[in-house]
């Protein structure tokens, strides 16, 4: 478990807006947005890495650097983490798929280094026990790719009344398209809205907006 800061909800000014909407039996709500993934599509290409490395880095980049997506709500307590792991879905050899967790690092080259080693290992992991269902642990952002098939929208299975649970911002984006001359993709985040309210959502949109329109400054 990463380092965390218990938030005093007393000295902060969303105490309201937190206690009602976690009344809510499901507080969660989310946004579909297309992205312009063309540079980085170019760039996987040219590099010969892989596409969905790159963008899970982007992507973990970008909501570590917003400290709303970093908060959670785990035993009655609002924390803020340091930093938020990535846990991710891989598709197996046998059709099936693992869920990969590992540490996150702002370091592009060693972030890569540790996804693709986990990558690796988990598609030909087919002892598929069940124990990731096991942790306590929420300093993670639950991600998942699905790259055969263009979206438009879509619902994430939320555990009924787990308030944890749900307080841990998932995403999953799907086959990137060309349109004319660009390849776009569809990104979907889901959050709680106890902790996220639509403007550091949309904080996280254009933060990984960014970094695709400037890969040179932070795939290096």
């Amino acid at each position: 478990m990463h380092e965390y800061e218990v938030i005093n909800l007393n000295k902060r000014n969303r105490k309201t807006q937190f206690e009602w909407f976690n009344s809510f039996i499901n507080p969660t709500y989310g946004m579909d947005v297309e992205l312009d993934v063309t540079k980085l599509v170019k760039f996987s290409k040219e590099t010969k890495t892989s596409f969905f490395i790159n963008f899970l880095y982007i992507l973990t980049y970008s909501l570590n650097s917003i400290e709303e997506f970093r908060l959670r709500y785990v035993n009655n307590e609002v924390r803020l983490y340091k930093e938020i792991m990535p846990t991710y879905t891989v598709k197996c050899i046998d059709g099936t798929f693992n869920n990969v967790r590992h540490e996150y690092t702002s370091d592009y080259k060693l972030f890569y280094k540790r996804a693709h080693k986990s990558v690796e290992e988990a598609k030909v992991n087919t002892n598929h026990s069940g124990s990731y269902n096991d942790g306590t642990y929420y300093d993670d952002f639950y991600f998942s790719c699905l790259p055969t098939l263009n979206f438009t929208s879509m619902t994430h299975p939320i555990p009924y009344n787990d308030k944890s649970s749900m307080s841990v911002t998932r995403a999953l984006w799907g086959k990137y398209h060309l349109v004319s001359d660009k390849y776009l993709m569809t990104l979907n985040l889901t959050v709680s809205h106890a902790l996220v309210d639509g403007f550091p959502l949309a904080e996280g949109f254009n933060k990984v907006s960014e970094m695709l329109d400037n890969l040179e400054k932070y795939l290096k």
